[in-house]
C-alpha cells in the first residue's frame, strides 16, 4: 500500500480530494491531513508519505516552502502541487524541489487520477530498480524480495496481473518466483491474487452501492460470471447473497 497525505487549508477541498482518492485507488492509504504548511512538514516527518497533494497557498508556510523542507529529508516523496489560476509561474518553480506535477484548482478528478497513477508508477519503478538484477537472489535480499513482490501485487491486482509480469518487474525467472512465492506464502501466486481481489470486493460491498458488474470490472475480472464463480469458491456463497447478508447485519 502507498501512503498519501493531503496538505490543504480548505476543508471542502480536502474532502473532495479524499473522495477522489478513495473512489479510484484501492492501493492507497490516506494519512492524516495537514491544514497548513507547517503541519505538512511535521506530518511528513511522522508518517513518511509516498505521495503528497500539496496546496501552493497555505498559512504559516507556503506549499513550496513546505516542499523544500520535506524533500531535503525525504527525497523519494512524490509531490503533486495544487494551484489556483494565475499562480503557474510560482508553481513551476516547485519543479526544482521534487514536485512531479501541478494541477489547476478546482482539481478535475481525471487529472488527479492520472497524476497519482503517474506517481505510483514512478514509485514502483524505483522499488524494482533497488533489486539486484539476478535470477536467484541470495538470502540477504529475500526479505526485500518478498515485500517488493507483495507491493507489486497490491499495486496491480486490479489489472490483468500475471506471474510473468511480476517476475519481469523484480528481475526473476518466473518458475523460480512461482516456487519461492508458494514456499513463503503457503499458497500459489494465482490463489493469493484471487483472495486479495475477493477481500477488496467484500470491502466494496460494505462501503458502496456499486452494482456487482461494476465491482467485478474494477477488480480486474473479465466478466461478472467469472467474478461470481471465484467469489463463491472462496466465500461459499454468491456475491448477491453476501451483499444481502451484509446489508442486513451491518
Amino acid at each position: 500500500m502507498y501512503k498519501l497525505m493531503i496538505a490543504e487549508d480548505e476543508p471542502l477541498e480536502r474532502l473532495a480530494l479524499r473522495k477522489i482518492v478513495i473512489k479510484n485507488f484501492f492501493n492507497i492509504t490516506l494519512l492524516e491531513d495537514a491544514k497548513n504548511g507547517m503541519e505538512a512538514v511535521e506530518n511528513a516527518k511522522i508518517f513518511q508519505p509516498d505521495i503528497i497533494l500539496m496546496d501552493i497557498r497555505m498559512p504559516e508556510l507556503t506549499g513550496l516552502e513546505a516542499q523544500e523542507r520535506i524533500i531535503k529529508v525525504f527525497p523519494h516523496i512524490k509531490t503533486i502541487v495544487l494551484t489556483a489560476y494565475g499562480e503557474f509561474d510560482y508553481a513551476q518553480k516547485a519543479i526544482k524541489h521534487g514536485v512531479i506535477d501541478y494541477l489547476l484548482k478546482p482539481v478535475r478528478p481525471d487529472d488527479l487520477k492520472r497524476s497519482i497513477a503517474s506517481a505510483i508508477e514512478s514509485l514502483g519503478k524505483n522499488t524494482a530498480a533497488q533489486l539486484p538484477p539476478r535470477h536467484n537472489p541470495d538470502p540477504a535480499h529475500k526479505g526485500t524480495l518478498l515485500n517488493t513482490v507483495l507491493t507489486c501485487i497490491e499495486q496491480h491486482c486490479c489489472t490483468e496481473l500475471t506471474l510473468n509480469t511480476v517476475a519481469e518487474i523484480v528481475h526473476l525467472n518466473p518458475q523460480y518466483l512461482s516456487r519461492y512465492f508458494k514456499n513463503k506464502m503457503g499458497i500459489t501466486f494465482t490463489e493469493y491474487v484471487a483472495k486479495l481481489r475477493i477481500e477488496k470486493a467484500k470491502k466494496l460491498f460494505i462501503d458502496t452501492n456499486y452494482p456487482i458488474y461494476r465491482i467485478a470490472t474494477e477488480l480486474g475480472f473479465s466478466d461478472q460470471a467469472y467474478f461470481n464463480r471465484v467469489f463463491k469458491k472462496y466465500e461459499n456463497q454468491s456475491p448477491q447473497k453476501y451483499r444481502k447478508f451484509i446489508k442486513q447485519n451491518v
